[in-house]
């Protein structure tokens, strides 16, 4: 363990609106073979759960209402003994005053289906996970270090999407990494279809010096990569557009962040899924829970009106 964070900063509790973001762990041990994070961060550390969790009643006594722990891979998160990340978020998301709970970015290799149990039965803990697969071959898998399969995180995501019905999920992933294949990009669609993310991160591999990667033959044409992200980038659109349009006549809970940029009678909020949702006028202020009706759908934004 390590405390890393200053501890004026820890005492005073630093708030952006109405979120706290706490970073619980620095650096990273997982040497993915096109990540330079390793080499630019160095080992991974943890702080102390005693300074995250006063950091952590610091910020909600200043008004936060939404909780980030953030770390390179936050779920490999390791204190003194057998606590680890299942017992930090356990104790967080238990905090007065606390409306909700999130953390970015896990690794599939760290995720468990214990964590899932606690995802589904805490109120609190946002059902909403952002969980990088990359890539949906596990040759390719191989080959980027990422130290897990596809039907590792097949059945790991298949779990909590039983335990916590409704949970979004999203994800990163790479088009055109060397000795990538027709077929092995087919594993990576196949894969998007199966697990149906609410939202993608994709990108084409491009070589980064300093990393293992970047000595190995770039393989992949420069329009077989562009041609393999739009098709990414159209089969997802399809899918958030079927995911939106199933939510026009649902309630769901909005907490309410943001006055509407350009018509101040509206305002905008997330679902616990983290969809961006526009509220029509109603007695709302900046971080109230609102319990609201889908009535739109426009792209990637949703439109309600408060029950």
């Amino acid at each position: 363990m390590r405390e890393f964070v200053p501890e004026r900063w820890v005492e005073r509790g630093h708030v952006e609106g109405i979120k706290a973001y706490i970073a619980i762990t620095k650096g990273c041990n997982n040497h993915c073979s096109f990540c330079i994070v390793p080499q630019t961060r160095g080992r991974e550390v943890s702080r102390s759960p005693e300074s995250i969790l006063q950091e952590a009643r610091a910020a909600i006594d200043k008004g936060a209402r939404e909780l980030w722990l953030l770390g390179q891979n936050v779920n490999s998160y390791r204190a003194a003994g057998e606590y680890g990340f299942y017992e930090l978020l356990d104790e967080i998301s238990q905090l007065d005053g606390l409306i909700r709970l999130r953390f970015t970015s896990p690794h599939p290799r760290d995720w468990n289906n214990r964590l899932s149990d606690l995802m589904a039965e805490r109120k609190t803990i946002c059902k909403q996970l952002h969980l990088p697969f990359q890539a949906g071959s596990d040759a390719v898998l191989q080959a980027m270090r990422r130290r897990h399969t596809l039907q590792d995180y097949l059945g790991k995501v298949d779990y909590l999407q039983q335990r916590a019905p409704g949970v979004e999920i999203s994800t990163d992933l790479i088009v055109g990494f060397p000795g990538e294949t027709e077929a092995d990009f087919e594993c990576t669609l196949h894969a998007l279809g199966q697990v149906r993310f609410s939202q993608v991160f994709p990108f084409k591999y491009s070589p980064r010096p300093g990393t293992a990667a970047a000595k190995l033959a770039d393989d992949v044409p420069r329009q077989a990569k562009e041609e393999r992200l739009a098709r990414v980038i159209a089969l997802q659109e399809h899918i958030n557009e079927e995911q939106q349009r199933a939510l026009i006549g649902t309630e769901q809970d909005v907490l309410i962040d943001a006055v509407h940029p350009r018509e101040p009678d509206l305002m905008n909020g997330r679902t616990d899924g983290y969809r961006a949702v526009t509220v029509a006028v109603g007695p709302h202020e900046i971080g109230d829970l609102v319990r609201v009706r889908i009535t739109d759908s426009r792209g990637h934004w949703l439109y309600a009106e408060a029950e």
